[in-house]
């Protein structure tokens, strides 16, 4: 026998609620950084750079590559709403993992060839640097560029293969500089 439904009694409803419970449980929370923390910050470019901050009038100074300077969380992030090519281009690497991740730049460091290993890429064969080019933020394609570029003329860089592919994929012209 058939039973009939009744307008009193309750109907099991999905609402979903449950998994949204369980989706805010695994969301990661960022680690509290201090604002007035100090970060090393090295410049990536390959000549001097200043930053002079929006908010406070601060002036930082790189005078070469590989230089390092101290900057507080709170400059970095006033860095990123004013001036974020220092960051995401990036001219400046920061030598510090929750902090990167503070400021939301995770996914550009992941392409990033580390300051201490930028030399090591002239090492590699043309076909792994053709995995790595395409993922590299402008900044560091362009690092790669100059360092190529003085590497030819004072005979540093002779691999031809990686050369061509430089020459190709960064619209560079620096096979003519080795003559």
């Amino acid at each position: 026998m058939a039973t009939k439904e009744t307008a009193n009694e309750p109907k099991e409803v999905d609402t979903g609620i449950e998994k949204e419970v369980q989706k805010k449980k695994t969301v990661k929370k960022k680690k509290q950084i201090n604002r007035n923390q100090l970060v090393s910050c090295f410049n990536v470019t390959n000549g001097s750079l200043k930053y002079i901050s929006k908010k406070t009038g601060l002036e930082t100074v790189w005078s070469a590559y590989g230089d390092e300077e101290y900057i507080e969380v709170s400059e970095l992030l006033t860095m990123k709403s004013s001036q974020p090519k220092f960051l995401t281009e990036p001219w400046i690497f920061i030598d510090d993992e929750d902090v990167i991740q503070h400021l939301g730049l995770s996914k550009i460091y992941e392409d990033i060839i580390p300051i201490d290993e930028v030399e090591d890429f002239f090492n590699l064969s043309a076909s792994e640097a053709k995995e790595i080019l395409p993922k590299l933020p402008r900044g560091m394609k362009e690092l790669i560029a100059d360092k190529a570029r003085k590497g030819v003329e004072n005979g540093e860089v002779n691999n031809l293969q990686l050369l061509k592919l430089l020459e190709k994929e960064l619209h560079l012209d620096i096979l003519s500089l080795a003559d």
